[in-house]
């Protein structure tokens, strides 16, 4: 069994199915990030609406062996009946112009640490629950949540094949638990998710959770080998904390989102700064996206940053951003300290 390593930069398939291309449109960005060195692909049953799995499979079927893919358990989409199914793709356009800002910055807060997170220790017994694969007693800093689709072995198994069978593929890299809390892991959980590694069906497999979820359950099942996908935004300072603890490599994603929509103001002053830094003009197009993405990847610094775009000249134009991220990095560095430096770090 020969292991693949994710290209620095991955592209994810949720951002390019809510929109009005074209299946061969869709296709074809794929192709464009392939020709442009990326070679990991993000996915999901719950991405448009349960076809982005089978655009993504379509696309790798005759290349599998150069690209690494994710995938996930947990969330699926809802069903609609037949005559509204067209209108879903104008749907979600319409959701993601009018969410509040309130929303927003909940999520950016929440996100985001304003000083070091310390949980207490694990008890003896949680520990020995953990290594059994079974939840702890008790969970800091979450309340009570409910699964949207039920943490069974049977499940995961039933999951699994679904989306092998979607992606055309015998084997997933990198299979996710999808927004999963601590008190999801219920016993048989791990033992199903290392049954489909022996079976050759999954390579690793991790969480793709919010990042106050996975440190809980990085901290709670500290000995599991998790692979870990987590939102960063430019203000988020404790990505490190996450690679130090996860199995390699933490997949970092919406690095340009979180950012841009959580604090506009705020990012137009770090732009300016930007602009001062690295001697650029400060109203060049997509100037900002540059520094956010070069600053994703040097806090990811092993890792894969995933990102999503609808227009081919736009994905070029961030894959080439690895060739001059070192003549840029002393800048992009000193701007990250300044600006995280009253955050508080982990």
């Amino acid at each position: 069994m020969s292991l693949k390593t994710p290209s620095r930069f991955g592209f994810g398939t949720s951002g390019i199915m809510g929109s009005a291309l074209t299946s061969a449109g869709r296709l074809r960005l794929l192709e464009v990030a392939f020709e442009e060195g990326i070679s990991h692909f993000d996915t999901a049953p719950l991405y448009g609406q349960g076809q982005a799995e089978a655009l993504l499979g379509s696309f790798a079927r005759s290349r599998r062996d150069a690209l690494t893919i994710t995938t996930k358990f947990g969330l699926v989409p809802k069903t609609y009946p037949a005559l509204l199914r067209p209108l879903l793709p104008i749907a979600r356009v319409v959701n993601r112009r009018i969410v509040s800002k309130d929303r927003l910055l909940a999520c950016w807060n929440r996100v985001t640490p304003k000083k070091p997170l310390k949980s207490p220790a694990p008890s003896a017994a949680n520990l020995a629950a953990a290594k059994a694969g079974s939840p702890p007693d008790n969970w800091p800093g979450e309340a009570t949540v409910v699964p949207p689709v039920p943490y069974t072995p049977q499940t995961i198994s039933e999951q699994l094949e679904q989306s092998l069978r979607r992606l055309k593929t015998d084997h997933i890299d990198y299979y996710l638990l999808h927004e999963c809390h601590g008190q999801y892991l219920q016993p048989g959980i791990l033992e199903c998710l290392d049954r489909s590694v022996q079976q050759g069906k999954i390579r690793h497999y991790g969480i793709g959770s919010g990042r106050w979820q996975s440190r809980c359950i990085l901290e709670k099942f500290a000995t599991v080998p998790w692979v870990v996908q987590i939102p960063d935004g430019w203000a988020n300072c404790d990505t490190d904390w996450f690679a130090q603890r996860a199995q390699p490599p933490l997949f970092t994603h919406s690095s340009l989102r979180l950012s841009l929509q959580a604090d506009p103001g705020s990012m137009e002053i770090v732009k300016r700064r930007w602009a001062e830094l690295s001697d650029q003009d400060p109203d060049q197009p997509e100037l900002l996206s540059e520094l956010l993405l070069s600053g994703a990847l040097i806090k990811n610094a092993s890792g894969c940053v995933v990102f999503s775009s609808r227009h081919a000249r736009h994905i070029r134009s961030n894959a080439a951003l690895l060739e001059r991220l070192e003549a840029r990095r002393t800048a992009v560095e000193t701007l990250l300290h300044e600006q995280q430096r009253p955050a508080g770090g982990s």
